[in-house]
């Protein structure tokens, strides 16, 4: 999910537009990763625009509750996607559990056929249905960006 940290509401109390005003296209990418029940979360990966923000400075990533990565876009790319696929793989594997991850078709969610996944499966869910079909668009992520100004002390770099 793409999380506008900074993005003003597009509705207030006023019955005036606001002139001069112009969004802001500060933006963070989360992806946030359970089981079906909910008791079992992974780390959320967190995608941001700097590599070591000034929050961050003298900070070891590694010691985050997040997984960080960062890209100029903030967005989600293969290259980020494939280290995260191993990640999961890696923890399952420690773990002794397969899982089956359900995904949505982002064009970056690709898989590699050199990618070794022992235990995780991938599913990709099928096109225009992420909404209807993934409970987390409207349970977890939802709740999630409506939480948004706790965490906005993190993110606000």
């Amino acid at each position: 999910m793409a999380l506008f940290w900074s993005l003003d509401p597009s509705k207030t109390l006023s019955n005036h537009s606001l002139s001069g005003t112009k969004k802001s296209k500060n933006c963070v990418t989360i992806a946030l990763t359970c089981n079906a029940s909910g008791n079992h979360k992974l780390p959320p990966l967190f995608i941001h625009k700097s590599k070591t923000p000034r929050v961050l400075r003298g900070i070891d990533k590694d010691g985050l509750p997040v997984w960080y990565y960062w890209n100029r876009t903030a967005w989600m790319q293969a290259s980020v996607w494939y280290d995260y696929l191993k990640k999961v793989n890696e923890m399952m594997r420690r773990q002794n559990r397969n899982i089956l991850l359900l995904a949505d078709n982002a064009p970056t969610h690709i898989i590699n056929k050199n990618l070794p996944l022992t235990n995780i499966n991938v599913h990709f869910l099928p096109p225009n249905t992420t909404s209807h079909l993934q409970p987390l668009d409207t349970g977890i992520i939802n709740g999630f960006k409506v939480r948004r100004k706790r965490i906005e002390c993190f993110i606000n770099l």
